[in-house]
């Protein structure tokens, strides 16, 4: 009898906790539409797209060929599907520093710094803030911006490139969680980052923390989602020819989706909703 009475507790408190559990995803999702998160994510991935082989251009006059981070994570099999993508828009932007001059840097610098431009704006829009700041002031800090993500993709790469060298010393499996582990902290510290850039409001960096780990995550789960998809997938079939560009701004798509997800978390964390 008390048996019975035990599991029928236990059954209520499940059902009890499930219940809640939905209610707290339809009140996210309902947060997650309101702030029109798929809409700024697009736009994101536009300006992203665009920027993306001028910050290509830079990283290469700045750091030469040997941009050791993108070269260890088109080794894994996690991003190898984008590695015939990626390599040749490298190429080109390393082709492009032979001989660059004085209009190309500063066209390129500006081009580069556009997503940083807008990803702080979009940070305005997801804050709601009334103060907005005028745009050559977005755009000085779109630069510094910039070259601080620079700076980043090459101490990555670097700490990417010492970190291979000690797991060829450990077992393949204790190598393996070595390595997506430390992909893991590099992806927090890049939301952090990038969070620090958007968020409206100064000495909040320990408050928006939880909120980039998050977005690390789901950078990770999003791309391991992506990679099995192209592992069973015929994108060919859906896509033709233009398969792998079409995936890979579908893939840009859901980071940003995740990113912006994580903004509006730490929004709702520092209490500004």
């Amino acid at each position: 009898m008390a048996h019975t009475v035990f599991m029928g507790q236990a059954e209520g408190v499940k059902r009890h906790v499930i219940i809640r559990a939905a209610a707290r995803g339809r009140d996210a999702y309902r947060v997650f539409m309101a702030h029109r998160a798929t809409t700024i994510a697009g736009t994101l991935v536009f300006f992203l797209i665009m920027s993306l082989v001028p910050f290509l251009f830079w990283l290469t006059l700045l750091f030469g060929g040997s941009d050791g981070l993108l070269d260890k994570l088109l080794a894994l099999h996690l991003f190898g599907w984008a590695r015939d993508l990626l390599l040749f828009l490298r190429d080109n932007a390393q082709g492009a520093t032979a001989g660059a001059g004085l209009f190309l840097l500063a066209t390129t610098l500006w081009s580069s710094s556009a997503f940083f431009y807008h990803l702080r704006r979009s940070g305005e829009i997801v804050y709601m803030e009334s103060r907005v700041r005028k745009g050559w002031k977005v755009r000085l800090a779109a630069i510094g911006m910039t070259f601080a993500v620079l700076l980043f993709f090459a101490a990555a790469g670097g700490a990417l490139v010492a970190l291979s060298f000690l797991l060829r010393f450990l077992p393949r499996l204790a190598a393996y969680f070595a390595l997506y582990g430390a992909l893991l902290v590099l992806g927090f510290f890049a939301a952090w980052l990038l969070n620090l850039y958007v968020c409206p409001y100064a000495h909040r960096a320990r408050r928006l923390a939880l909120g980039s780990f998050f977005t690390s995550l789901a950078w990770l789960a999003a791309s391991a989602v992506f990679s099995v998809y192209l592992t069973f997938g015929s994108r060919e079939k859906l896509y033709g020819a233009f398969a792998l560009v079409i995936v890979f701004f579908l893939w840009l798509y859901w980071l940003m989706i995740c990113f912006v997800a994580g903004v509006i978390f730490n929004k709702y964390r520092l209490g500004c909703a």
